[in-house]
């Protein structure tokens, strides 16, 4: 006997994994989970890219990607994209090496410069990787979707998930010949990290392109109701 009631213990624990013992009523009641999940489009994004050349000297190696980096800025204002969302990084200088007939060898200077851009209006994604791919930009890197308003979209789905936990109980106390009484516990976790969608672009893409991505939001709430005598 005792063996079973532990048994029955250990059920009605599982089920309530997430309802901490002093949060569960005295009275009959319903526990249930209510989830959401919607699909939006990405209205910015965050371009990663880099400016890179290997030249016999440092300076040669830096006045090449100095070149580029100012071809892009007049490339940028001339198309009406802000100067000032471009975000540059020191330039990086390190020997080249090759192995020639079995010998590492010194064939120049690499220099590097990481860049990134922060677009406001996504729909311009494809001029702005055609101005890249036009300034001899090879390593087009990742391209990070996001959501201007997150929040906004995360509150929407949400609400989803709460209407979701009602419907569900609600349901549940139909098939058990009861009623559903007033809402006794909630447990929410709000999720305030910005979803994030990334999509890498291959180095040998002519000209790379944007695709209708979708950013998914996934939202829960755990829900305790009181069930009516």
């Amino acid at each position: 006997m005792k063996m079973v009631k532990l048994i029955l213990l250990s059920c009605l624990l599982t089920a309530t994994s997430w309802v901490s013992a002093d949060a569960l009523p005295d009275h009959p009641y319903i526990a249930v989970s209510g989830s959401a999940k919607i699909q939006v489009k990405p209205d910015t994004a965050k371009i990663e890219f880099q400016s890179t050349t290997v030249e016999n000297d440092a300076e040669s190696a830096k006045q090449v990607v100095d070149k580029q980096v100012q071809q892009i800025l007049v490339q940028l204002e001339k198309n009406g994209f802000a100067q000032k969302l471009l975000t540059r990084a020191d330039i990086q200088l390190t020997p080249e090496y090759e192995y020639i007939e079995k010998k590492r060898t010194q064939v120049g200077i690499k220099a590097i410069r990481n860049l990134s851009y922060q677009l406001g209006d996504v729909t311009k994604l494809n001029e702005l990787l055609k101005i890249l791919v036009e300034a001899d930009i090879a390593n087009i890197g990742r391209i990070n979707y996001a959501l201007k308003d997150p929040v906004k979209w995360q509150s929407k789905a949400r609400d989803l998930a709460v209407k979701d936990s009602i419907t569900k109980a609600k349901g549940l106390a139909e098939s058990y010949q009861a009623s559903l009484g007033k809402i006794y516990s909630i447990n929410y976790q709000d999720k305030r990290s910005q979803p994030i969608l990334m999509r890498s672009i291959a180095s040998d893409q002519s000209v790379p392109s944007y695709q209708n991505n979708q950013i998914v939001i996934d939202q829960q709430v755990d829900a305790v109701f009181l069930l009516k005598p």
